[in-house]
């Protein structure tokens, strides 16, 4: 009983290594959002957002995503997960919070009522990634 206790350790520590060394590994190459810290020349065209993005050899890659695709109008306010935010919103701009540097989605966005606008905005930093030179959306599809 005891060698298999033993074994069930030295197991249990070798998969523990894997992981963190694989971590270790695809942590540039598989970023949690945060694309603003890999990126550079940020600028927004509408609803694309263009970059400059580091790749894992350390080059630039200009890259753009077009943010119709994971972000909606929702009553007013922009969310993740819904799609073409910019056929309701109006005065649609890029900025940085003053707090954590992060870039937002900034713009004024149609209520239900069809009248009604209403200033919102949304952490693009919270889904948008840089991967390997490239800009992800890494939330949820709903498609």
């Amino acid at each position: 009983m005891n060698k298999i206790s033993t074994l069930f350790k030295v197991i249990f520590a070798f998969l523990f290594a894997c992981v963190i060394s694989f971590n270790l590994v695809v942590d540039q190459a598989m970023a949690t959002g945060e694309f603003s810290q890999t990126c550079e020349n940020i600028e927004l065209d509408g609803s694309f957002l263009t970059a400059d993005c580091k790749r894992i050899d350390g080059s630039l890659e200009a890259t753009s995503i077009n943010l119709d695709y994971f972000v909606g109008n929702l009553n007013g306010t922009l969310s993740w997960g819904d799609h073409n935010f910019s056929q309701t919103c109006k005065d649609i701009g890029l900025g940085q919070s003053l707090r954590t540097r992060e870039y937002v989605l900034n713009a004024q966005c149609e209520k239900a009522d069809g009248r009604t606008y209403v200033a919102t905005e949304i952490t693009l930093d919270e889904d948008i990634a840089n991967i390997d030179g490239l800009l992800e959306y890494e939330g949820y599809d709903f498609f």
